[in-house]
Order: structure tokens, then C-alpha cells, then sequence
């Protein structure tokens, strides 16, 4: 058994490195409230994390007023920070207003869940945005303005006016 939890213990560590190394790859150019290139890029290893990874498990990453990142995983359907509490108090304490707060759905669906909205409105004056990933698309939210911007990935094939 303790050999197991050390195994996931390294795994943890492993997948919260790679999300860390992709930020920081990324740098300058991630744009938190209409992704660009580089957003999606640091979305994906995100994505890829929750499903690959960690088998389906929900993802949460914060990223704060200094460009920190507080990253932690949960369940199928839940994300907090239980049992990742040393992610809090690594490094610096956590800047406000946060820049984003991303979390996976891994079940596929990009959307706001009525716990998300309700973590949304608590933290309204805090937050300059909130992103939730879903296979193939993604879903990024200002809660100031309302204004949100759905992207959606696939294979387009054919239209009904006509091959392209």
C-alpha cells in the first residue's frame, strides 16, 4: 500500500510539473479572458493532466495576482483543495484579484455547473476570469463584464452547403 500512495504521490508531482513547465513556456503571451494560442496550449496540458493523467479526475488551476499557479485535482465531479493543502502555503500566500481560475470536466462538457456559479458569484470582485475545459472545447468567462468566449475543437468535414 505504501508504495501505491508514493507512485501517486510522484504522479501528482509529475503532472503538476508539466501544467507548471507549459505556463511557464508560455510566459507573456497567455491571455486569460479571450484565449489565444498560447492559452490553449497551457489549457490542453491542463486537459491532458485530468483525463490522461489522473484518469478523469477533475483539475483546478489558480492563477494569481503574481502569476503564481495553485494547482490541485479531486474527483469525477468535484475539485477543491483537500489534501492539497501544501499548494496553498508553497511559496508565496496567494495574491488577489486572481487572474483565472481554470477547473476540467472531465465527463466532456464545458459548462458551469450550479457549484461553479455559485463559486463564481462569491468570488466576482476577486476574479478576472474562470475557465472550464471540456473534451474539445473550452469555456472562458469574465465575471464583471458577463462576457464569455466558447471555442470548440473537431474535424470539419462538411457543410450542408457544400464540400470544403
Amino acid at each position: 500500500m505504501k508504495e501505491k500512495h508514493n507512485k501517486n504521490e510522484k504522479n501528482n508531482n509529475e503532472w503538476k510539473q508539466i501544467i507548471r513547465h507549459v505556463y511557464n513556456d508560455m510566459g507573456e503571451e497567455i491571455q486569460f479572458l479571450f484565449p489565444n494560442n498560447s492559452t490553449e496550449a497551457f489549457l490542453t496540458s491542463i486537459w491532458k493532466a485530468s483525463v490522461d493523467i489522473l484518469d478523469s479526475r477533475e483539475v483546478m488551476v489558480i492563477v494569481d495576482n503574481r502569476h503564481n499557479l495553485y494547482i490541485s485535482s479531486g474527483t469525477e465531479s468535484l475539485v477543491s483543495f483537500k489534501n492539497h493543502e501544501y499548494e496553498l502555503k508553497n511559496g508565496e500566500k496567494m495574491q488577489l484579484p486572481l487572474k483565472c481560475c481554470i477547473h476540467t470536466h472531465p465527463s466532456g462538457k464545458a459548462y458551469f455547473s450550479d457549484t461553479d456559479w455559485n463559486t463564481i458569484k462569491t468570488w466576482k470582485s476577486d476574479i478576472k476570469s474562470c475557465i472550464v475545459l471540456g473534451n474539445n472545447e473550452y469555456l472562458a468567462y469574465n465575471p464583471q463584464s458577463k462576457i464569455a468566449k466558447r471555442v470548440q475543437y473537431g474535424l470539419l468535414e462538411k457543410e450542408s452547403r457544400g464540400e470544403l
